[in-house]
């Protein structure tokens, strides 16, 4: 029995504070799925009064959003809990294979996007991209006056939409920070670690901290929000930044776009980085921003969670598009590419990440 494991399920008291935060129990309203429900199961797998392939398979509704987190009284480590028990009784060799095969053999990716972008070029939000962005990009931009910002890539920014990262780059130079991109980088892990594969995400972890460990950056920061959370909260970087509070430090002087916009928060920049003044704050200045109805609710991705529970990841997005039109912007702009390429797939409005918003603004 994990001491560690122990101790974090002490912690919850069952109050049920965390039940109007959860995407998947604000789907299914069963209280098994609820977290202090897959808390409660957890449990019992520990002290063995239900076995792995009874308990197992709830571990799965999960998506790891750390809403529950957020409105805890008492401060419970979710997902630290739903990892730990993955790795003891709920891995699942099936996306473990889906997982790395998109990690290590990126050309499928690249020719699906491609192709999807040249045939739906109005109804995805991919471009056709052959190459990777760190297979293309410079190692170091700007002068660095204001310091050096370290840029994590991320796996689908690196693979999916390149023009993040290069929209995000060109902003932070021209506002006076020396922007570094390690061309050693890889994946933050976070995809293995959410299966529970704790020892290849540690392998990963270590790799990325030597990595970053040599250049010294002042600041950290990334396009994707999972990827921040993830070297601030499992590899302890406590200068990770997200790029609207990087903007804002810098102070600069925007144009106004003709364009009505508004804000979806994906779940890690709000409810892990805490995260959700900064992007309106920019957005109200330089577009017509308009608030729209639960902005914070999930939009059902959840990387490998769309995987094993599509029902509840669709009709979480569907709701979250009537809540989209209802707002009546004419863009609806993010900050995580998860969101975006499933939010954006299809969509009735574009999507656009908020550094690309800003590119703009910037002239």
């Amino acid at each position: 029995m994990s001491t560690a494991l122990s101790e974090l399920l002490k912690v919850c008291a069952g109050c049920g504070s965390c039940l109007s935060s959860c995407p998947v129990y604000y789907y299914l309203r069963d209280e098994t799925y609820s977290p202090r429900g897959k808390i409660s199961v957890v449990r019992a797998l520990q002290e063995g009064t239900i076995t792995p392939q009874e308990g197992g398979p709830v571990l799965s509704y999960c998506s790891l959003c750390g809403g529950c987190e957020a409105v805890c009284p008492n401060g419970i480590k979710t997902i630290d809990i739903i990892v730990e028990a993955r790795r003891r009784w709920g891995r699942s060799s099936l996306k473990r294979a889906l997982v790395q095969g998109f990690l290590k053999f990126p050309l499928p990716a690249h020719l699906f996007t491609s192709l999807a972008g040249l045939i739906f070029p109005d109804k995805l939000p991919f471009r056709p991209a052959l190459r990777t962005f760190l297979s293309s990009s410079k190692e170091r931009y700007g002068k660095g006056t204001r310091g050096r910002v370290l840029l994590f890539v991320g796996c689908l920014t690196n693979r999916f939409f390149p023009h993040h990262a290069e929209a995000a780059v060109e902003v932070l130079a021209r506002l006076g920070y020396e922007v570094v991109v390690p061309k050693g980088q890889i994946c933050c892990g976070f995809p293995f670690l959410s299966l529970g594969e704790e020892g290849e995400f540690k392998r990963i972890m270590e790799h990325n901290k030597k990595v970053i460990d040599a250049l010294g950056p002042d600041f950290i920061t990334s396009t994707c929000p999972t990827g921040m959370d993830t070297l601030r909260r499992f590899y302890g970087y406590s200068n990770v930044r997200d790029l609207s509070w990087l903007v804002l430090q810098a102070g600069p002087s925007m144009g106004r776009l003709k364009l009505s916009t508004t804000w979806h928060d994906p779940c890690h920049l709000k409810k892990e980085l805490g995260v959700w003044k900064e992007p309106r704050r920019l957005l109200s200045e330089i577009s017509d921003f308009r608030e729209m109805e639960r902005a914070d609710l999930c939009c059902g991705f959840g990387g490998s969670f769309s995987l094993s529970h599509p029902g509840i990841s669709f009709a979480l997005r569907r709701e979250k598009r009537v809540y989209i039109r209802e707002s009546g912007a004419q863009a609806l702009v993010t900050a995580c590419p998860g969101c975006i390429m499933f939010l954006g797939s299809f969509s009735p409005l574009p999507v656009y990440h908020l550094a690309e918003i800003l590119q703009r603004a910037l002239g």
